[in-house]
């Protein structure tokens, strides 16, 4: 997931403390920055007249500046963009365009991507079949890309008979390090 900027977590700051019109504000300010979740955020916010009144032309221009971002290589773009289509979020439920955004975003080297899509292929969900050998793949360049939670995935292969094992408190210690909350959780069961 991508760092956020401070101008964002001061309008979701502004956004938290009930100051709507000032929220809107930094977080067009970021929108205008190039930040996909600023620009989702200023779309959704102008359809549901937070901070100011609704504005469907508002809306709608922050949503396609989102896709633009998206359709020039932002691969955080793409990876939320698929979400949002995969859930419905803002945009029409949409499995096809998710997979499609899913995919650019793995092969742009997104890790969050390329976990999920390795979930995917292993599971076979959202009309993925399963692929074992391509999950394993999408898994492993996540885990080169230090995805926390591939990174736990692996850490909870390394248990030896509900055990864990050094490398899997090592690699429990580094998905936690990174703000795996659940790699933690289970240090602390294990620890204690």
């Amino acid at each position: 997931m991508k760092k956020r900027s401070s101008e964002f977590l001061n309008a979701m700051a502004a956004y938290d403390a009930d100051d709507e019109t000032l929220a809107l504000a930094l977080m067009e300010q970021c929108a205008k920055s190039g930040d996909p979740s600023a620009c989702f955020l200023a779309a959704l916010w102008y359809r549901d007249g937070v901070g100011a009144p609704a504005s469907p032309d508002r809306s709608a221009h922050w949503l396609t500046r989102f896709q633009e971002l998206a359709e020039n290589g932002d691969v955080e773009a793409q990876w939320q963009l698929g979400q949002h289509f995969r859930f419905g979020n803002l945009l029409p439920l949409d499995i096809a365009r998710a997979n499609y955004w899913l995919e650019r975003a793995a092969e742009g080297g997104h890790g969050e991507a390329q976990h999920h899509l390795a979930w995917f292929y292993e599971r076979g969900q959202y009309g993925y079949p399963v692929d074992k050998e391509a999950a394993e793949s999408w898994y492993q360049s996540a885990f080169k890309l230090e995805n926390p939670e591939t990174i736990y995935l692996f850490a909870l292969r390394q248990f030896n008979d509900g055990r864990p094992t050094d490398s899997a408190l090592e690699l429990l210690r580094k998905a936690g390090d990174l703000g795996f909350g659940q790699a933690n959780d289970v240090l602390q069961s294990i620890t204690h």
